[in-house]
């Protein structure tokens, strides 16, 4: 579970830097996550999946990213965010791992095959 959530650390660096985004990204400062137990509903009004396990906050202020696991498989992990946010503005496959965006790329959603499970990566650059 950790080299997962090393990896779309990475992962989520990357998208910030690729064309997904058109905006850079800057980090002032080093960011410490917080891992809980107990995970909240949602993410700055994006949906976790029912009964998230494993998050890890990277921030409290924007932007933002939280990771977290899902016990659900990619692909109906990702038919919950279609249901629950509506299509995508932009869908691609990345690595082995779908990304999500909405909002014109504030909102970043990427969903990475872990297990029998998920790991969900949020990424919120800004509250538009």
């Amino acid at each position: 579970m950790l080299k997962y959530i090393l990896k779309s650390t990475s992962l989520l660096m990357m998208v910030t830097s690729s064309n997904l985004i058109a905006d850079e990204l800057s980090i002032d400062k080093q960011v410490t996550p917080t891992v809980s137990k107990i995970c909240p509903a949602n993410f700055y009004t994006l949906p976790l999946y029912p009964n998230a396990k494993f998050c890890q906050l990277f921030d409290t202020k924007l932007p933002a990213s939280l990771s977290y696991f899902a016990v659900s498989g990619q692909q109906a992990t990702k038919n919950f965010y279609l249901q629950e946010l509506g299509e995508a503005e932009d869908e691609k496959m990345l690595k082995g791992r779908i990304v999500l965006q909405y909002e014109h790329g504030e909102k970043v959603v990427i969903i990475s095959k872990d297990g029998t499970g998920s790991q969900v990566d949020i990424l919120v650059k800004s509250s538009i």
